[in-house]
């Protein structure tokens, strides 16, 4: 019970270590639970990820180890450096693999390069026509907003927050209808992500609290 003295010595830290030690662990088996752990392992050392991924690359430089480095490094605003060994994991044999063309992907929205990630995404879309990614299929949708395509962005929206785990999909679908002025539409996806979340257990609403705070002020 360690936690209890981080709690009251470090209020902040200390939910963080509980909820690592204490309500994780009870629900270790579900997705968001693993998503909830990975994200307070982040918030406890938002470098530790990048610093032991390079030092893995320093060791073997594997596509796969290059994939999880420029991942990392995405994770922590690094998207410049995140391209450069995005691009080198994409290639050669690897130029199809999946993971490989997501992080890729990420990479070159992250600075800024719309139209080659969408490239990306389509060539990934190609290549894996089976594939089920809600995070790729988010991309996907956030790259056409960014490019100005807005009723493709908004029925890829639409499309993507029907199985999205969590909100953020829907959230950006609402944003982008409040920003095309359909408020009446934008409020009820809105109430929709508050009616979701108050059937999400907690730790779930506590990952989750940006979008949640954004919906309760918007619906």
């Amino acid at each position: 019970m360690y936690w209890i003295f981080i709690l009251f010595a470090f209020p902040a830290l200390g939910s963080i270590v509980y909820l690592l030690a204490e309500v994780l662990p009870s629900a270790a088996g579900s997705t968001s639970a693993r998503k909830a752990g990975a994200a307070a392992r982040k918030a406890l050392d938002p470098g530790r990820e990048a610093r032991d991924a390079l030092v893995q690359i320093e060791i073997s430089r594997t596509p796969g180890n290059l994939r999880r480095a420029a991942a990392a490094l995405l994770a922590t605003k690094r998207a410049d450096d995140a391209l450069v060994l995005a691009r080198e994991a994409a290639s050669g044999a690897f130029a199809e693999d999946a993971a490989m063309m997501f992080t890729l992907a990420q990479a070159l929205y992250e600075t800024g390069e719309f139209g080659e990630a969408l490239t990306q995404l389509e060539a990934m879309q190609t290549a894996h026509p089976d594939i089920r990614h809600p995070e790729a299929h988010l991309l996907f949708a956030r790259t056409l907003e960014a490019l100005g395509r807005i009723d493709e962005a908004l029925a890829t929206y639409a499309s993507v927050a029907d199985y999205f785990p969590g909100p953020e999909a829907r959230a950006r679908w609402a944003m982008l209808l409040d920003v095309q002025g359909d408020t009446v539409s934008a409020r009820a996806r809105w109430q929709e992500i508050l009616t979701a979340a108050r059937h999400a257990p907690k730790f779930v609403q506590r990952t989750n609290r940006r979008w949640l705070d954004m919906a309760r002020l918007k619906a």
